[in-house]
């Protein structure tokens, strides 16, 4: 992407509500979605076999391709479960049977839903990353998660001189080594995050959306391209669902009402009923 223009974001535009103690929860009975709240749900891949074979028996013949191709079978399974889950948690919001529901893409590969009417249609998104689902599901706009495991990367200063900013390059060198890790799955989460929910990815834009990723220092949007932002008004988050993982949420919408549940794969094999 070429000639875009980089707007910087206003700072009372910048920082979205404080989740530094966010905790997940067993969901409520009777879950629903009202217009003014964000759900992100945390959740393990590995799942029992009872499990994995209702979510394979929802998946489109499409999916069910996909996931053939995947060689090592944890990662076929893994793939199953995310998707799965996906239905399962989308039928529970729509009051669907979770193989009902279907999908098209954004030119991205933007996943979203196919319906008549798609200006009242939950917006959604799910990341993973090793045997950790986040998945995020809300009526205000769209939306975008990420999640990565946090650990110790060869050159990771030149991963972050070569697809960051500049600004970012300087800030991230000059953090002790100790905290880089953590620093650097800050700042990939965070941007991957507010790119998913826009359509795009990262492949064209990645060093063009500034974020803030020092320790202890609480998610903003710095810079965005504003062809991409659409003059919308951004909240980006950093949560912390699992010890050892980073994450972000980012959503076009002010102050959104952040709920965080936790999918319980043991609940799930003992009742067949939707999660």
């Amino acid at each position: 992407m070429t000639g875009h223009r980089v707007k910087r974001t206003p700072r009372s535009a910048r920082r979205g509500p404080a989740c530094r103690a966010l905790m997940f929860r067993a969901p409520p009975e009777g879950l629903s979605l009202p217009p003014d709240e964000v759900h992100v749900w945390a959740a393990r891949l590995d799942l029992p076999a009872s499990v994995l074979a209702r979510f394979t028996a929802t998946l489109s013949p499409p999916e069910l391709e996909r996931a053939a191709r995947f060689h090592f079978e944890r990662l076929r399974q893994r793939f199953i479960a995310g998707r799965g889950l996906l239905r399962a948690l989308l039928g529970r919001y729509l009051s669907v049977e979770p193989g009902q529901v279907e999908f098209s893409y954004g030119p991205a590969g933007k996943p979203m839903l196919l319906t008549p009417d798609p200006e009242t249609a939950p917006h959604f998104n799910l990341a993973h990353t090793d045997e950790l689902a986040l998945l995020a599901f809300t009526r205000l706009g769209p939306v975008g998660v990420d999640v990565e495991r946090v650990r110790a990367l060869d050159d990771v200063t030149g991963l972050v001189s070569r697809f960051f900013s500049a600004r970012e390059h300087a800030a991230f060198a000059s953090l002790p080594e100790a905290q880089q890790p953590a620093a650097f799955f800050n700042l990939w989460t965070r941007k991957e995050a507010w790119l998913k929910a826009t359509g795009e990815g990262i492949a064209h834009s990645l060093h063009l959306v500034e974020v803030s990723f020092l320790p202890r220092e609480p998610a903003r949007l710095l810079a965005v391209p504003e062809p991409l932002s659409q003059g919308r008004p951004w909240t980006l988050l950093g949560l912390r669902p699992a010890a050892g993982f980073a994450a972000a949420l980012a959503i076009a919408a002010a102050a959104p009402k952040l709920r965080c549940w936790r999918w319980d794969s043991r609940k799930e094999a003992s009742s067949p009923g939707a999660p």
